[in-house]
């Protein structure tokens, strides 16, 4: 080993999966050929009762396989990180394709002392589904990411209070201020647990050289139910935490009772107005049809663009007034 390679951090990769068969020998295979010293870096399998091969083409490729003590993703990084050794920990999915220099990069942000977490861009496959890259088209916009990174694909390092768990690489020191999160957050944990951290004195850095490309969701119900779910998750996160729950979410949540209320209002009282309104909402699909079509080059993905986004409202709405009125968890307290 030469004496670069002997200052360089150990890192552990944790990744957190359920059924990931289809997914996990290419994620593996990405990190299995990083540009990073073989020695200095482990590949943690955090399973959550799989009832496919994922386990088994996990140990097939060199990763260490634990297991989850949850079914949530939540569960997976918590059993991850209890079994991680290294001084930086990596936080990614299984439907993710790392590039060779992901760590390689990643790790000179950490000369700051002050810096807690280093995340990039989640770009989209070459391969990916025309209804995954109509997905990534729109969250590629900042009016549909409500304030995140996730999708945006940024020229510059910036100060960032949050990075996605699809990208996102911690120091041990900062993650420890954090961890375990409570896993009845069913989703968007990463966004409490980036919080505490932030809230201890570390900073996050968006950082255009740490990248890798992510799968979107390929289906229209696999994008519902993601989102009916994310719809759930933030507004147990809003109930513990207030200032996480922005207007766009709440906004967004309320939007199929305001949409039904207004027609039904309007409908009695002026039609000529509910018919303005109507023209207007189909104008805006068919403009982000053309927008997609402008920016994509696919009509392919431009046809999928308004139903995604249509996907994305309809199943946040309902997931978010479903918690609202039926909750899963009545309190959610912080630690």
């Amino acid at each position: 080993m030469n004496n670069s390679a002997r200052i360089l951090p150990f890192i552990s990769v944790v990744i957190p999966v359920k059924n990931a068969g289809r997914f996990i020998p290419q994620c593996l295979n990405s990190l299995n050929n990083l540009n990073y010293p073989k020695d200095r870096y482990e590949v943690i399998i955090a399973d959550s009762s799989s009832t496919d091969n994922t386990r088994e083409l996990s140990a097939s490729l060199g990763a260490k396989v634990v297991a989850a003590d949850g079914e949530s993703v939540c569960a997976g990084r918590n059993s991850g990180f209890k079994a991680a050794r290294g001084e930086i920990i990596a936080f990614s999915d299984a439907d993710c394709v790392m590039d060779r220099d992901w760590l390689f990069n990643a790790v000179k942000y950490f000369k700051d002392e002050k810096i807690g977490c280093v995340g990039g861009p989640s770009l989209i496959p070459d391969d990916e589904t025309a209804f995954g890259k109509a997905c990534g088209f729109i969250f590629s916009h900042r009016i549909f990411t409500a304030g995140s990174t996730y999708g945006l694909n940024l020229k510059e390092v910036r100060e960032v209070r949050h990075n996605p768990g699809c990208n996102a690489i911690y120091r041990r020191q900062a993650l420890e201020k954090a961890m375990p999160v409570d896993e009845r957050f069913i989703e968007g944990e990463d966004v409490v647990m980036n919080k505490r951290i932030v809230d201890s004195g570390y900073k996050f850095l968006y950082t255009p050289d740490t990248r890798l490309w992510h799968y979107r969701s390929s289906t229209p119900r696999r994008f519902w139910r993601q989102n009916f779910r994310y719809a759930i998750g933030r507004l147990l996160i809003g109930r513990a935490y207030r200032e996480l729950l922005k207007p766009m979410h709440i906004l967004v949540g309320l939007s199929i009772p305001i949409i039904l209320g207004t027609g039904i209002v309007l409908a009695f009282i002026n039609s000529t107005a509910l018919g303005w309104l109507l023209s207007l909402s189909i104008g805006l699909l068919v403009f982000l049809f053309l927008w997609g079509l402008i920016r994509t080059g696919s009509f392919a993905v431009a046809i999928s663009a308004p139903w995604a986004v249509l996907i994305l409202m309809s199943a946040w709405s309902l997931g978010f007034m479903k918690e609202l009125f039926f909750p899963v968890h009545k309190t959610m307290g912080k630690k």
